[in-house]
């Protein structure tokens, strides 16, 4: 925050000196500013070295005998929890009608790509190995070179499925993650916890 900003906010959390007490604070403050600045120093900068507002007030009212800006900052506090907590029934609701059902689905879709792979696996399984087997039935069965040409296909094929639907568990998963930090952030910046500064 710049050297305005500064002073306005720890003008607010200074409320209830002394009039005299208070010309005394802004005018080192005036000075700590003037003197950082001479040095090449940005008012951002100086403002970050002070510290907060809130902690050098409460500093003060401290050695005078007075404190009382935890009270002063509670209002604040109740607004922005009242904002919170209607911003995020608002994005439950919304997350709850319009985002859980293509969610759900996409997440149906990709269990049932790991289905068809490990089908498709366990087909490979049974026409690799089960041409011993039908060399003793009366049935006519491909030739063994087929029987294990499809074999090997079927697995390489289901283990390409399976590969396919791990990488896109993981696109899943950050995505899920994402939207997951939006959400707290949209949160944060309407719930009024930014830096009013």
């Amino acid at each position: 925050m710049n050297k305005q900003e500064y002073l306005d906010r720890l003008m607010y959390y200074l409320q209830g000196l002394p009039i005299s007490e208070l010309e005394d604070i802004f005018s080192d403050y005036e000075e700590h500013f003037r003197m950082g600045i001479s040095k090449g120093k940005s008012e951002e900068e100086i403002s970050k070295e002070l510290g907060d507002p809130m902690e050098v007030a409460n500093n003060y009212k401290t050695i005078y005998g007075y404190n009382d800006t935890q009270n002063m900052d509670n209002t604040n506090y109740s607004s922005n929890d009242t904002k919170r907590l209607l911003v995020t029934i608002g994005l439950i609701a919304f997350n709850i009608i319009i985002v859980a059902g293509p969610y759900l689905g996409l997440a149906g879709v990709l269990l049932s790509f790991y289905g068809v792979g490990i089908s498709i696996i366990v087909s490979g399984f049974v026409v690799l190995f089960g041409f011993p087997i039908s060399i003793f039935t009366p049935i006519p069965t491909p030739h063994i070179l087929t029987s294990i040409a499809f074999g090997i296909g079927l697995l390489a094929l289901g283990t390409l499925g399976i590969i396919l639907s791990v990488y896109l568990t993981k696109l899943l998963y950050q995505l899920t993650i994402k939207y997951i930090k939006w959400n707290l952030e949209l949160i944060n910046k309407l719930g009024g916890l930014e830096n009013e500064y």
